[in-house]
């Protein structure tokens, strides 16, 4: 039987191992010139962004360090990349942050990211 500390070490390799793969991708295709990254279905049928449109494109420009093409491409989402790693932290290692996990996991919280993202999709639609 595994150990429990080795059973958590494989579990964390096993998230991480995924996201740098994509991270390579993204990192070597651009998605404004490839052909085959996926479409916004949102965008494609309505003709309006929705609130993660452009993120392909911001996480390549981050992956190359042009924090300034991120921003334009959805200011929100690379706003929102310290709460995602907050995110990250506190369900990798919840006992080391309690008290984060907590207040995290608040329905105030998440009913507040949920409006701000409403409010995203609608704003960046009107201006």
């Amino acid at each position: 039987m595994m150990q429990p500390a080795r059973k958590k070490y494989i579990h964390r390799l096993a998230w991480l191992l995924p996201l740098l793969l994509a991270g390579g991708i993204y990192f070597a295709v651009n998605p404004e010139i490839s052909g085959w990254m996926p479409k916004c279905v949102f965008k494609v049928i309505t003709g309006l962004d929705c609130p993660g449109c452009g993120s392909q494109r911001m996480l390549h420009s981050l992956l190359h360090g042009d924090l300034a093409a991120a921003w334009s491409y959805n200011p929100f989402l690379v706003c929102m990349i310290p709460v995602v790693a907050m995110y990250a932290a506190v369900e990798f290692f919840p006992l080391r942050f309690p008290r984060l996990f907590r207040i995290l996991h608040s329905p105030g919280v998440i009913i507040g990211i949920g409006i701000a993202i409403i409010l995203w999709g609608i704003m960046r639609n009107i201006f």
